[in-house]
């Protein structure tokens, strides 16, 4: 089914560009990794995904940039900027938990944008988040370099950004586990360090200092605050001051709380993901409120927005001189703590710089297993580190020597810059795959009360997040204009352009369009999360009863593991379905959009497009129209049967085997190319007679059958049998393999297989027996009028392919056509547990099978002995 890893090959064929671009748009190009190859490793445990998502993101934004926003905002401003933006950042985590939770994807957000939206969207934001991450890595380590040089400037800070480099290159290089244990503790360090610092704050506040004064909320009443007073000497208004103070918190904010969607990328290392992943996501709150919120509600208490020290580290310094924090304690007259802060500062911006590169290496590797980034960046070693990837992402780290000739501050205010953008532009897209993502699930009649994590206050919670992000975004560069800065204002704006481009030239490149809400892809993958998390289970209960130390921590997550329950109601939903209704339903929807194949025929093609990749043991389903001047001329086949069934007009057929016929209307042809063939395909026009049009269904073989003899199994209209079970004028069903009401086709196709062509006169209903109850694939290809499947009240259109649940209990379909002359093909198969590599018309099982297929095609042997003298007679266009 849709779980199968499918691969495309391109090693040792030359393809035109135009055939490159047709596969990639309609996702034939798409590689996945391939159990048993070096792939990404599910190695991040609970505890360090939840770790990670609790501190990993805290660095220079939140213990560094914070000055910058008290100075700006005053108290209440930057308490009402960071709520503010952390309420907007609760609301896109929730929503990227909901989404990965339901479905974790190896490809992050990109997949989301992809999968739920556009394919456009998810190649520009793919792009978009590892552009933010070549960037934001420099830029932390540009931040180390920076705060060593508080204690000494002896030694060229060069000389540390090399060190620094190579320090966290080497983390990543060890692996993702070896990553997943060193980030848990920086993390808990930094968590330990931050909550050490807000109470630090509250004792000083308190009075708890050598001068022994309580400072309360001095600092919130004039001439201090409450609000601060930004650009006052450029702004005559007062309250227009007091105001752009305000709106510049909301952009250090942002800068702050960006990154916390770093969990959105780990989900496809995590163990048990549908478990983990809210766990890690509902702590988000936790972390908004206590480290963010209440940091700077300290900050607010202990340092006045007006003091001068701020200032000058505010305009001088990045290490810790800069933080908010050291000023406190030097107001308070704690002398040593300085250089331990600046210590935590160290820590803090280095653990930052190993997510960064990790996050950055990862979704280069998404990129290039979805082709939109070049295939080396696919190559992962046996560790499971895609190290091509992690080495390029290490090597833009030398944008951070550009502060060797600038000063530090300068450079780090422009990679703030560019990060903010790109960031921003990451939780815009989140929030709108994820609406888009909600609405998918209302009009294919899931619902989300069943899915493993709902996000709370929704779909409110993700437009507030859109808007808000958008207007935050669009206007934060304002400050560039009094009086315009050039350099700050491109680092400022530069993101959004490019992010357009990118889009927009995918679109025009491969003519992708927005998916339609009925067709987003809900169900692909589904079958592997529940046989993993099966395992998972298995294996957890064969480790026996848990320590006390490890209980505790189960209690400090009680409230998301009840929550995260909803796996199993997900299950039991299903199965009370199944025993209500006998009739399948409608759980994918996917229009075939007519194209050119082949030598100019027209066809649509649903299974097999990027919509609809995998429907095992089904390879395509093509709806074809061949003109005079067109059709399939001489071409390969091994690995998979083709089914041609002609709806009007004929075909002609011939094969290196010496095999020639000719396919009527209402005949059908079974041909199974086994271990090889070359056969042409070309249409019969004659004056008076309809132009050829038929279906042609590509069937997997089982791996025992891929290198049998070619075979054929032939029948002309008047052999294939009908049933009508409401009589000589209800409904017909050509029964082309398989059975119904009683009646049986002679065809014995190697696998099973039914294949059934419905036929309504007038308006009408029939329910047909599926031969397994469960387990079976089926779809609906609708041909003409309007047809309703099960108990839905959907009527569905001519070309759409309609992909049929499968549960216990559902022993049939029930077939009901809204119009007179309704037709439809009802196609059911049963499910090969093999992999599927596929090369255009070569279908084996392995990498080395289908290599193995291009020696014999080249050495004409094994099956294709005459791929270089044989030439049909009718392929001649």
């Amino acid at each position: 089914m849709s779980d199968e890893k499918v691969q495309s090959i391109s090693s040792g064929i030359s393809v035109s560009d135009q055939e490159a671009r047709r596969r990639f748009q309609h996702g034939e190009a798409e590689i996945e990794e391939v159990p048993g190859e070096n792939s990404l490793h599910r190695g991040l445990k609970a505890r360090q995904i939840s770790m990670i998502a609790l501190g990993g993101a805290i660095g220079t934004g939140l213990i560094i940039g914070s000055g910058t926003a008290l100075v700006r905002g005053g108290p209440l401003g930057i308490l009402l900027g960071y709520s503010y933006v952390g309420m907007v950042c609760y609301f896109v985590m929730v929503a990227l938990g909901e989404m990965a939770a339901y479905l974790p994807h190896k490809k992050g957000f990109a997949g989301y944008a992809t999968r739920f939206v556009d394919p456009a969207m998810g190649f520009a934001l793919g792009w978009n988040y590892l552009l933010k991450y070549l960037i934001v890595t420099p830029n932390n380590i540009n931040a180390a370099g920076a705060v060593i040089q508080y204690w000494t400037t002896k030694v060229h800070i060069a000389i540390w950004m090399v060190i620094f480099i190579l320090f966290v290159f080497c983390i990543n290089l060890l692996g993702v586990r070896v990553f997943g244990e060193l980030e848990f503790w920086f993390s808990g360090i930094k968590v330990v360090t931050l909550i050490g610092l807000i109470l630090m704050g509250l004792i000083i506040d308190l009075g708890g200092n050598p001068r022994h004064d309580r400072l309360g909320f001095r600092y919130w009443k004039a001439p201090y605050g409450p609000m601060g007073h930004y650009l006052q000497s450029a702004v005559d208004n007062e309250h227009l001051s007091i105001f752009l103070g305000f709106w510049s918190t909301l952009t250090n904010a942002l800068f702050a709380y960006i990154g916390t969607e770093l969990i959105g990328v780990t989900v496809g290392e995590a163990e048990n993901p549908r478990k983990n992943i809210p766990i890690a996501i509902r702590r988000t709150f936790f972390r908004i409120l206590i480290f963010y919120i209440g940091g700077v509600f300290v900050i607010g208490l202990i340092v006045p927005s007006t003091e001068d020290n701020l200032f000058v580290a505010n305009k001088a310094k990045t290490g810790a001189a800069a933080s908010p924090f050291v000023v406190a304690t030097t107001l308070a007259g704690i002398r040593v703590l300085n250089h331990i802060i600046n210590a935590a500062i160290l820590l803090f911006v280095l653990s930052a710089a190993n997510s960064d590169l990790y996050i950055g290496s990862r979704t280069l590797y998404g990129l290039a297993v979805e082709r939109k980034a070049p295939r080396i960046f696919t190559k992962v070693n046996r560790m499971g580190v895609p190290w091509p990837a992690l080495i390029l992402c290490t090597l833009f780290s030398g944008l951070v020597f550009l502060n060797v000739k600038s000063a530090s501050q300068k450079v780090f205010g422009w990679f703030v810059n560019l990060v903010s953008t790109f960031g921003a532009i990451t939780w815009m897209c989140i929030c709108y795959s994820h609406i888009r993502f909600m609405k998918a699930l209302t009009a294919q009649n899931i619902s989300r009360d069943s899915i493993p994590y709902k996000a709370p206050m929704q779909p409110f919670g993700s437009w507030l997040a859109l808007i808000s992000t958008a207007i935050i975004t669009i206007f934060k560069g304002y400050d560039t204009f009094i009086p315009f800065k050039s350099d700050t204002f491109v680092t400022s704006y530069i993101a959004l352009p490019v992010f357009c481009i990118l889009w927009a030239g995918y679109k025009v490149i491969y003519k992708t369009s927005v998916i339609p809400i009925l067709e987003v892809d809900l169900t692909s993958g589904m079958r592997v999360l529940d046989e993993e998390e099966k395992e998972f289970a298995r294996v957890e209960q064969l480790k026996g009863p848990r320590t006390r130390l490890q209980r505790l921590w189960d209690n400090l997550t009680i409230t998301v593991r009840v929550h995260s329950s909803q796996d199993h109601t997900f299950s039991e939903n299903l199965d009370k379905m199944a025993i209500q209704s006998v009739s399948r339903s409608v759980m994918k929807k996917v229009l075939a959009i007519e194209t050119e194949e082949g030598a100019g025929a027209m066809v649509r093609r649903s299974i097999g497009g990027m919509t609809l990749r995998n429907l095992t043991p089904f390879l395509m389903l093509d709806h074809f129209h061949i003109s005079k001047g067109a059709g399939f001329p001489d071409h390969p086949h091994r690995g998979q049967a083709t089914v041609t069934y002609m709806l009007e007009g004929s075909s002609r057929h011939e094969d290196s085997a010496g095999h020639a016929g000719l396919i009527k209307t209402g005949g059908v042809q079974w041909m199974c190319a086994g271990r090889g063939i070359i056969h042409a395909e070309m249409p019969v026009n004659e004056p008076g007679q309809p132009e050829p049009r038929g279906l042609q269904l590509w069937v997997d073989l089982p791996a025992k059958y891929k290198m049998v003899e070619p075979t054929y199994q032939e029948l002309d209209p008047e052999n294939i049998p009908s049933a009508y079970p409401a009589g000589p004028d209800g409904p017909q069903i050509k029964v082309i393999s398989g059975k119904s009401h009683g009646v049986e086709s002679p065809v014995r196709p190697l696998g099973g297989c039914w294949y059934l062509h419905i036929i309504f006169k007038k308006q009408g209903t029939v329910f047909q027996s599926i031969r397994k109850s469960a387990g079976w694939t089926t779809f609906v290809y609708t041909l003409k009028g309007g047809v309703k499947i099960g108990s839905d009240n959907v009527k569905h259109d001519p070309y759409y392919t309609l992909v049929l649940s499968a549960s216990e209990g559902e022993n049939g379909v029930t077939v009901t056509s809204t119009e007179d002359n309704t037709e439809l093909v009802l196609i059911a198969g049963e499910p090969l547990d093999q992999e599927v590599v596929q090369y255009g018309p070569f279908v084996m099982t392995s990498r080395e099978e289908i290599q193995k297929t291009f020696i014999d095609y080249r050495l004409a042997q094994n099956g294709f002995e005459k791929a270089h003298i044989w030439k049909s007679k009718i392929g001649g266009l």
